[in-house]
């Protein structure tokens, strides 16, 4: 009987893919508030979780959208067990993949 986690034999594109994308959702709290963190910096704001100075600029008031990306770096203390736990699945999926398509 076929694995149902793969109607096909899996590729080592699709296997890596699959790392990519665990790694992305696992990191990507960090990448956000690294990039809001980035963008205030550049902007000449001080962007911090305890709140933001006024940063208006062209009119618009940048520093609580900044600071509420900033905050969600939280959100990695989540995504990064889940990111682990699904490394650990994928790699048992494609060693059994690839024993039973050998």
């Amino acid at each position: 009987m076929e694995p149902a986690y793969f109607k096909a034999k899996p590729t080592v594109k699709v296997v890596l893919i699959g790392y990519l994308l665990i790694i992305l959702f696992a990191l990507l709290p960090v990448l956000l508030a690294m990039l809001a963190g980035g963008i205030g910096n550049c902007m000449g704001c001080n962007i911090n979780e305890g709140g933001t100075d006024e940063c208006i600029r062209m009119g618009i008031h940048f520093g609580a959208v900044l600071n509420i990306i900033g905050a969600g770096f939280w959100l990695c203390f989540l995504t990064i067990p889940i990111g682990c736990i699904a490394f650990v699945v994928w790699t048992i999926m494609g060693v059994h993949a690839a024993i039973y398509y050998r």
